[in-house]
């Protein structure tokens, strides 16, 4: 009978090109160990900046959009208090760059805007009013407000940390403003649906006893 032979399994060597792969990863790390913390903060401070682009942009159109008087008034002061924000960024950016050098960022972020799902689209655009749209336009004014706050209270804190101490105070000043307009948008909300219900009301199509409930 014959004897079966025994195979073994030779663990395959790393070629040439995985230790090549291994080397540029180890490299790309070691990079990344030395930015200085200048370097990095100035790129929190581009993605803050990419945000008030857009932000700049979608005040804008706001403010031509809305057809109420205080909302269309507290959206321009809060344009000029943005482009103000765009300044002090870029001015950051440049003070904490190599010889006043860095570039600011031209690019624009994508907002933090909620929107309906697909399936609902075409109906949300099919039954919404001009007053439901205001309403909505004010829900992701509020939104994009309270995610600034986010960003510029935590680059007051990476600046603390990061020994930039000339930029809290600048960042602070944008953080109180964000705060003020969020805050605008919350109080004055009560009031905006009581100048917008008429129009939403006369658009629903309901049996007296429903409407005799609503009063």
């Amino acid at each position: 009978m014959a004897r079966s032979r025994k195979t073994t399994t030779n663990k395959s060597k790393p070629t040439s090109s995985t230790k090549r792969k291994s080397r540029s990863n180890l490299s790309t790390s070691r990079t990344r160990k030395k930015l200085t913390p200048n370097q990095k903060l100035t790129f929190h401070l581009n993605e803050a900046l990419a945000i008030e682009n857009a932000a700049v942009q979608r005040l804008q159109s706001r403010i031509k959009q809305t057809k109420i008087d205080n909302v269309k008034q507290r959206l321009q002061l809060h344009l000029e208090e943005t482009r103000g924000q765009q300044n002090r960024l870029k001015q950051l950016i440049s003070d904490l760059g190599d010889g006043g050098k860095s570039a600011a960022t031209k690019d624009k972020a994508q907002l933090p805007i909620s929107t309906p799902p697909k399936s609902l689209t075409k109906l949300v655009e099919r039954i919404m009013t001009s007053a439901e749209l205001e309403l909505k336009a004010a829900k992701e004014d509020a939104i994009i407000e309270n995610a600034e706050i986010i960003i510029y209270d935590m680059l007051t804190h990476l600046a603390e940390k990061m020994n930039a101490t000339h930029a809290v105070p600048i960042l602070t000043q944008s953080l109180s403003e964000e705060r003020s307009m969020a805050d605008w948008i919350k109080t004055n909300t009560p009031e905006l649906v009581v100048q917008l219900w008429p129009e939403i009301e006369g658009s629903v199509d309901m049996s007296e006893e429903e409407a005799q409930q609503l009063q």
